[in-house]
């Protein structure tokens, strides 16, 4: 043995350990890197004889100071608050566009319904009835905006979501090269801890895009699996790609694949739970509420009666995909239901009117059906658009219609013997469709035969009247039936028994047509994205239904369409439309304090495993600082070692040489 081994030996081991600490101090600061130590032992010694000797020190590892487990609590860490801040991050810009600083939909809503009130003090005034369209324009704009501004969130999501998972693509692709470069340094012997740390940063990284689980192979290398499928075993990798699926609903597949992963975490997981969840319950709340706001103002206002009166012609401008087809399956924006349509039709030269029921059956009707009904009406034609789907009415010339449910002029007299011409007018107030029942008791002339009366009935047979038409009425005089509709009696006779009726009309279209095909309404469009207000109104704002009747100043319309901002229309009846777009913030503005509060205590904790990992795997340059020294003096005491043997076998030789010679 050599003398001069166990001082190399000294040396050799002192200026890898300053090698060492010097790249612990270089890298510091670098994201990733774990410490490194090294593990000393004795050299095998040497047996000269029976004694043992030793031959010096040598370096048994360099390894990286890590706990695996918190390494692994850290990863989960990573995706679990990239997932939160994604979603965050959406939810925050929706409730911005939700809630803006002034215009809102809320604000919309209410400035609509409140001109109307004032419209109904004075429902001739011109102004005012263009003051009402321009803020249902204004509204309309705002839900077209706000679902423009949703749109637009949703595309960047997809840009977003695209970029990641190349991103993911190209991580994945680095991570199987390290672990090819790992398992070589490994099979040579080496103890490859740059490159480890290296992977491992970037499976952090990985992490932050999608939620990862790493399993351990041989030769220091790792399985990565992203999703619950492999994306990188050994030294291959598996690419991602992004698409959107049916139900517009994005997805991650591996490439060549349509059958999506898990995600479930990560920058990806929580752009995907936003986009695919949380926007689109957004997206559809908002439709929701533009189409009943659309639907019940279209029905209050083709059922009523403009400032020039019944029409001429009305086309629609919500059409179905098939003509041919039942209205049921024909794809209606707005669902039908098996009812009746009332047709007025008013004979303009004499100003009788007639009172058509129309039936109408979604089921077995198509709208070419719906057309040969209508046609049936007298005086009316309507017209199929094959193209477009659309339904046009017509009267013949003299003529004209409405929808308003008006009573006839002449009740129905098949039962009336009489000479004494009766008449129904006013205005029904009740709520339901009924038909009323006039019964004459006593025989004699009306207004001079004493006790001669006139009994009202409803469809149920309750009396709701008992009027007195003989001695005392004035022949011609209004007499109130009930529920503001009045019956009079020319001059003449009445026959015991006699009867005649009518019908009183409080929904005239109990099946939903006039709105499913937008036959004078108030709005086109169905959606927040579509809603736009009928052209013909804007272009004259006389067509705007104020009245049921007809009547000069009557505001009866308008008092219908105004009592919509109270009524409860939303969420099975519970709701009403400003209710129902705060619900839609509301709901926003919760998510977004959960995920806020998620995201706070998620931040805490990554930082404590971040300290905790420090304090295990992070350089202390102090501590650093202090090895260097101490190494540096092993290194200056081997020197010296090796110094002193040197001088003393060249003493020995010079001893030695003497005798020699």
């Amino acid at each position: 043995m050599s003398l001069y081994t166990v001082g190399v030996s000294a040396l050799d081991v002192a200026q890898n350990a300053l090698n060492l600490i010097g790249n612990n101090l270089a890298n510091a600061n670098t994201p990733g890197y774990h410490e490194q130590v090294m593990d000393l032992t004795e050299s095998y010694p040497t047996q000269i004889g029976n004694i043992s000797v030793g031959s010096g020190v040598q370096i048994a590892d360099t390894r990286r100071l890590i706990d695996n487990p918190l390494e692994t609590a850290i990863t989960n860490q990573t995706f679990a608050l990239a997932d939160t801040t994604a979603q965050l991050n959406t939810l925050q810009q929706v409730q911005t566009n939700l809630s803006p600083s002034s215009g809102s939909i809320g604000d919309a809503i209410e400035q609509f319904f409140n001109d109307v009130n004032r419209l109904a003090t004075n429902p001739s005034d011109t102004t005012q009835r263009t003051v009402v369209l321009d803020d249902a324009q204004n509204l309309a704009a705002t839900f077209n905006s706000l679902s423009t501004s949703l749109t637009q969130i949703q595309n960047g999501l997809d840009t977003q979501l695209n970029n990641s998972i190349t991103d993911i693509n190209s991580l994945a692709q680095r991570i199987a090269q390290l672990n090819d470069e790992i398992a070589n340094a490994t099979v040579n012997g080496a103890t490859p801890n740059d490159l480890l740390d290296q992977r491992g940063q970037l499976i952090n990284q990985l992490a932050g895009e999608i939620n990862v689980q790493v399993v351990p192979a041989n030769l220091n290398q790792v399985n990565v699996l992203a999703g619950g499928t492999p994306l990188v075993v050994g030294n291959q990798n598996q690419k991602l790609q992004y698409s959107l699926a049916s139900g517009n609903q994005g997805q991650v597949t591996a490439a060549g694949s349509t059958t999506p992963l898990i995600v479930t975490g990560g920058q990806v997981g929580g752009m995907l739970a936003v986009r695919n969840q949380s926007l689109q319950e957004v997206q559809t709340q908002l439709n929701t509420l533009a189409g009943a706001i659309a639907q019940q103002v279209d029905e209050v206002q083709a059922t009523g009666l403009g400032l020039s009166g019944p029409a001429t012609i009305l086309s629609g401008t919500r059409g179905v995909n098939n003509v041919n087809v039942p209205l049921d399956k024909a794809g209606l924006a707005f669902p039908l239901q098996a009812g009746t349509l009332y047709v007025s039709v008013t004979n303009l030269s004499t100003g009788a009117r007639t009172l058509t029921p129309v039936n109408i059956n979604p089921t077995t009707q198509s709208l070419n059906d719906v057309a040969a009904a209508l046609s049936a009406v007298p005086n009316i034609q309507a017209v199929v658009d094959p193209q477009k789907g659309t339904l046009q009415v017509l009267a013949q010339p003299g003529y004209a219609f409405d929808f308003a449910g008006r009573l006839p002029s002449a009740p129905n007299t098949s039962g009336y013997t009489g000479t004494a011409t009766p008449q129904v007018g006013g205005q029904y107030t009740g709520t339901s469709n009924d038909t009323y029942t006039f019964q004459v008791i006593g025989s004699g002339t009306v207004g001079v035969t004493p006790n001669l009366q006139l009994q009202v009935k409803d469809s149920s047979g309750n009396s709701l009247a008992l009027l007195n038409i003989g001695q005392g009425y004035s022949p011609g005089t209004p007499l109130p039936a009930a529920k503001g509709v009045t019956v009079q009696l020319a001059s003449g006779t009445v026959n015991n028994g006699d009867t005649f009726s009518t019908p009183v009309i409080a929904q005239p279209d109990t099946a939903g047509l006039l709105t499913a095909l937008g036959l004078g309404t108030f709005f086109t469009g169905s959606t927040a994205s579509d809603l736009a207000v009928q052209p013909a109104l804007l272009n004259n704002p006389n067509l705007l239904a104020a009245s049921r009747n007809g009547d000069s100043g009557d505001n009866s319309n308008l008092t219908r369409l105004a009592a919509l901002q109270t009524q409860p229309i939303l969420a099975n009846g519970t709701q009403t439309l400003t209710q129902g777009y705060n619900a839609i913030v509301g709901s926003v503005a919760t998510q977004v304090q959960a995920l806020t509060t998620q995201q706070t205590s998620q931040q805490a904790l990554a930082q404590q495993l971040q300290t905790q990992q420090q304090e295990i795997s992070g350089v202390d340059t102090n501590e650093e600082l202090v090895q260097l020294m101490n190494y540096q003096q092993a290194f200056q005491t081997a020197s010296e070692y090796i110094g002193t043997v040197n001088t003393t076998l060249q003493s020995l030789f010079l001893l030695v040489q003497p005798s020699i010679a």
